[in-house]
């Protein structure tokens, strides 16, 4: 196969990321099968050390934190993470390079007959997330990675990444997402971020509501996990400087001063501070990991779409949030960082997300609102969004193509005014370009 025609393949399995009301049991996702598909790929997630990362709020950006550090640390490093905003194959890199796409291509071609082979004897199937989590794991193997780093898909217990034996678990801040699926409250979502736990295996827990906290230290005791509880054990400070944070973070018994942190939000300290605490573990297990690694790891993370600023006057930012809390993250971070005259925001919401809650949070911040959709089966129809805003008493405009959309939001600003996508992943993958590309023509 091609890279054309592997894509075509991947996508012709169930992909959970782009259906809504699927059944999250165990047939819909099969561990088992999985492990066994890859036992007949030779095992590839055996062959490196790993450490596997779940949460709501921030593991992607904890991910990316600690594959810099560990790269900073002389480590080769595998990263897996999801979803994608520009390109599937962001998704699955190495030392800081995406898999190419001869190398996609052949690894999914070697993976297709044995799935063949698998799918006719187990009459179970297999989802785009599975297949796309084997490819990461060949990759790494291949790529003789040190470590890898591997990011949950949707929950934990039952998920893809969740076949895997690894050196360090982290559990990042448990909020409202995937309610539908994974719980309406956070007692059930962190029991299912939770199931990363392994037996005897350390674990990292973030900061986290009292609700959240108690159910993963139960899960930790009762595994006899050792933990490091970020939110008892580190502290931090942090103050902005043009588009970045400068902080010190300090914790059993490392102090680390003088971080330039490229990521903006109170929101990425914490993260940072997640990362830290994962690095502090595995200095026992990994070489070279010491305070300045650390800070040169962080000083040097590179993150799409986390309230990414493309260009500052005027203020031209993209952020994915797409959930109650990453909203209240955003809307807390522009009001620190940036104070422009007007505040237009670009917004479009998947069906499956509360929106109206969203809406809200970001009504607090933003006086203007252009309304649309990604080009995805999930989004939201941009009228439903609009009712919601106008509801709320916001001053709305209705596109159907998110391209419109941001040429219009263009064409009103000023030197002194804000332009910011937010609200939806596949909004921010599908504008990047065009606004990164128009941002260079705005004075």
């Amino acid at each position: 196969m091609n890279f054309r025609q592997s894509l075509d393949y991947l996508y012709s399995f169930v992909d959970f990321e782009q259906t809504s009301g699927f059944p999250y049991d165990t047939r819909a996702l099969d561990l088992e099968a999985f492990h066994e598909l890859l036992g007949m790929l030779y095992s590839p997630q055996a062959s490196f050390d790993i450490v596997h990362v779940a949460g709501t709020k921030g593991k992607g950006s904890t991910c990316a934190m600690l594959a810099s550090i560990l790269e900073s640390s002389k480590h080769r490093v595998g990263l897996f993470t999801s979803p994608h905003l520009l390109n599937v194959r962001e998704r699955i890199q190495v030392d800081g390079e995406w898999i190419s796409e001869d190398v996609f291509a052949s690894i999914l071609s070697d993976i297709k007959p044995i799935q063949t082979r698998l799918g006719v004897r187990r009459r179970s199937y297999r989802t785009t997330f599975e297949l796309l989590t084997a490819t990461a794991l060949v990759h790494f193997a291949e790529q003789e990675v040190d470590v890898a780093v591997l990011e949950t898909g949707l929950g934990g217990r039952l998920d893809a990444t969740n076949v895997v034996d690894p050196k360090l678990c982290v559990i990042t801040r448990i909020g409202h997402d995937h309610t539908g699926v994974l719980g309406e409250n956070l007692s059930f979502i962190a029991a299912e971020k939770a199931g990363i736990i392994k037996e005897m295996v350390p674990v990292v827990v973030g900061p986290q509501s009292h609700e959240s906290h108690g159910v993963i230290m139960d899960v930790a005791r009762s595994k006899k996990s050792p933990v490091v509880d970020v939110g008892q054990e580190f502290k931090s400070g942090s103050e902005v400087a043009d588009t970045f944070q400068r902080l010190f973070i300090e914790g059993k018994g490392l102090r680390i001063d003088d971080i330039k942190l490229p990521l903006l939000g109170e929101h990425q300290v914490e993260n940072a501070c997640c990362a830290v605490a994962a690095s502090q573990v595995l200095s026992s297990q990994l070489s070279g990991i010491d305070a300045e690694s650390i800070r040169r790891g962080l000083s040097q993370v590179r993150l799409m779409g986390r309230v990414e600023v493309l260009k500052r006057s005027p203020w031209v930012i993209l952020d994915c949030a797409h959930n109650l809390e990453s909203a209240e993250a955003l809307v807390n971070t522009l009001q620190e960082v940036c104070a422009p005259v007007s505040r237009t925001a670009i917004v479009g919401v998947s069906s499956n997300k509360d929106a109206k809650r969203m809406l809200a949070i970001l009504t607090r911040y933003f006086d203007r609102f252009l309304v649309t959709k990604a080009d995805t089966k999930r989004a939201m129809p941009p009228e439903q969004l609009g009712a919601i805003l106008r509801g709320l008493g916001a001053r709305v405009d209705v596109f159907d193509r998110a391209v419109d959309a941001a040429n219009a939001g263009c064409s009103m600003m000023g030197s002194d005014d804000m332009l910011c996508v937010t609200g939806s992943v596949y909004l921010a993958g599908e504008l990047r370009p065009v606004l990164v590309q128009k941002s260079e023509g705005l004075r």
